[in-house]
């Protein structure tokens, strides 16, 4: 299929293509029309990444199989957060503009009485937020009984997000020959589960297993310690003419943070994660978009949906969690012919994930050097000639009511005028950073490490064995080998303990805790390796699993209730960062 025109479309369906400008399919699009269009009833599994036009790869063939006749709801689509659910239904809505199918959006937080009338009146395809519909269902309010097709698109976040429990019971109320047709970015355990219980014989398609993002996009890296990175990033938007992007940090504490600070410093600046009503939520999208902000930092669940166009930057403030996370954040800039530019901060010990990511895709990741004081200085200074000579140009008449005020200036002698002038454009522009330093690319505390002043050890037992940082710390202090104040650092992440102290005083403590048990288990102390030190660093993983065999997701862990914490986010469908990795970030 090399054009939509290939395609055995009804007339009004491909009128609205061609009015809709699009001609050429994408890959996933090329590959699942086809297929779907022509099995009256087949379950499908579509992977591909998010900007590939997953869409119409259901949305088409879905929409052609509706009998119109019928006043009942004949697809179902399902999706995780209230955007995405908007901006599927606007897309359909668009394709299905000279047909006579009702496509309709149902999530939360907006009132279910009006979606209830909605659906009375009738409704062929539903799309909404798993949480929403299973209140209608309970209510009765939504009847699946004449269900053909069922969609789950944005799959894999739906689980991370742990909306396992509200598909299996939106499931039983749809009949048993319903086709399922499920889209993800990824094949986590979560994604085979479903296969297994829901599906008959999938057929599968993957596209794009090996490209990250279009070339229009230029990727990079920073080497910056976590206490410079606010700095960091300042100094990299105010090189960068005309600013627009996304910064995604990993947690909503630290995107929170990371927007209040960036406020103070006088930039245009929204925040989005997991704690925000859906008021706020529009709000600050809506701002985004009509350019009143010119920077919005986000969590990874909660910017899913979000459609933007034009963004000149990604950012990732914190290192994302796997590799198909990175390749979901670069991928909303550098879109439609634009150019974009990706940049990824990282510590010392991070680069080597970035060299792997480089290598998978087959793409160029270049380091990049931040802007130093003396770069900074001389685009502030041309901020400041160019602001006095844009100024200088004006002519407009002076307003009566500020007649005094011209007085006054003209009342200055040219050498008054002149430093008076000189003395509030330093004040504007260059004031206050007189001190700044350069950004070093490694902190003392890993310069100390790498030195071997000091050394990390790491207990093989973490979060999920029910440790916390507290508990490590009167462990160690309980073998009466040191003092607490020879201990610089204790971290805690999914299955790993670290703690960071001087040379001397490891091995010492590594002696003592010798056959001592923690909470009554049994645990392997030793001195961490490069390896065990980059595990404990970061999530970040190969092929969507945290490096090392033990730490690897195992996807159904996101499952359920108990998935929330793994996920981030609301049941709602509201997004956000995630409760149970703060601890191992905080540091």
């Amino acid at each position: 299929m090399k054009q939509f025109s290939d395609l055995a479309l009804s007339p009004a369906i491909s009128k609205a293509i061609d009015s809709l400008g699009f001609t050429k399919p994408t890959e996933i699009q090329e590959k699942s029309i086809p297929l779907l269009l022509g099995s009256e009833n087949v379950d499908f599994h579509g992977q591909a990444q998010t900007g590939t036009g997953k869409t119409l790869a259901f949305g088409l063939p879905l929409l052609e199989k509706i009998n119109t006749s019928s006043k009942f709801p004949q697809a179902l689509i399902v999706a995780p957060t209230r955007e995405l659910v908007c901006q599927i239904c606007e897309s359909l809505q668009s394709v299905a503009k000279f047909t006579d199918v009702v496509v309709e959006p149902v999530y939360g937080g907006v009132s279910i009485v009006n979606q209830i009338r909605t659906l009375k009146r009738g409704v062929h395809v539903v799309v909404g937020t798993p949480g929403r519909l299973r209140d209608h269902l309970r209510r009765k309010t939504l009847s699946l009984k004449n269900l053909k097709t069922f969609v789950l698109d944005e799959a894999d976040i739906m689980l991370d997000m742990g909306f396992k429990e509200e598909i299996d019971e939106i499931l039983q109320y749809a009949p048993q020959d319903r086709q399922i047709w499920l889209f993800s970015a990824t094949v986590k355990g979560g994604i085979n589960d479903i296969k297994k219980s829901h599906m008959s014989n999938p057929v599968s398609v993957r596209v794009s297993g090996s490209k990250v993002t279009t070339s229009n996009t230029q990727q990079f890296y920073c080497t910056v310690p976590s206490r410079y990175r606010l700095q960091a990033l300042c100094r990299i938007v105010d090189t960068s003419p005309e600013f627009y992007g996304l910064i995604f940090c990993q947690t909503k504490m630290l995107t929170g943070e990371t927007a209040d600070r960036l406020v103070k410093r006088g930039y245009r600046v929204g925040c989005l994660h997991g704690d925000m009503d859906q008021k706020m939520r529009n709000k600050v999208i809506k701002k985004f978009k009509d350019k009143s902000y010119d920077i919005v930092v986000a969590t990874d669940v909660a910017a899913r949906g979000i459609d933007v166009a034009d963004l000149t930057h990604v950012i990732n403030y914190t290192i994302p969690e796997d590799q198909e996370s990175y390749v979901h954040r670069i991928g909303r800039t550098g879109r439609a012919g634009k150019k974009g530019v990706a940049i990824t901060f990282v510590n010392g010990r991070e680069v080597r994930m970035m060299q792997q990511l480089s290598r998978r895709f087959k793409t160029e990741i270049n380091q990049l050097e931040i802007p130093s004081v003396d770069a900074m200085f001389r685009i502030r200074l041309e901020k400041a000639i160019g602001y006095f000579k844009d100024s200088a140009e004006k002519k407009s008449m002076v307003a009566e009511k500020f007649s005094q005020l011209h007085e006054a200036v003209s009342a200055q002698d040219k050498d008054q005028l002149v430093s008076t002038v000189v003395h509030m454009l330093t004040d504007k522009y260059l004031r206050g950073h007189e001190q700044e330093k350069d950004i070093p690319s490694v902190c003392p505390r890993e310069k100390s490490l790498q030195d071997g002043k000091t050394r990390e050890l790491v207990l093989h037992l973490g979060r999920e064995d029910g440790i916390d940082r507290d508990s490590v710390l009167q462990y160690c202090l309980d073998a009466n080998a040191i003092d607490q104040n020879e201990i610089e650092r204790v971290r805690v992440i999914k299955r790993r303990s670290f703690v960071i102290l001087g040379t001397e005083s490891a091995n010492k403590l590594v002696k003592a805790l010798k056959g001592k048990k923690l909470q009554g288990r049994k645990v392997r102390v030793s001195i961490a390796s490069t390896e065990d030190s980059r595990r404990g660093r970061s999530d970040f993983g190969s092929r969507g699993r945290r490096f090392g065999g033990r730490d690897r997701d195992r996807g159904s862990r996101g499952f359920g209730r108990s998935g929330r914490g793994n996920g981030g986010g609301s049941r709602s469908g509201n997004g956000g960062g995630s409760r149970g990795r703060r601890r191992s970030n905080a540091w």
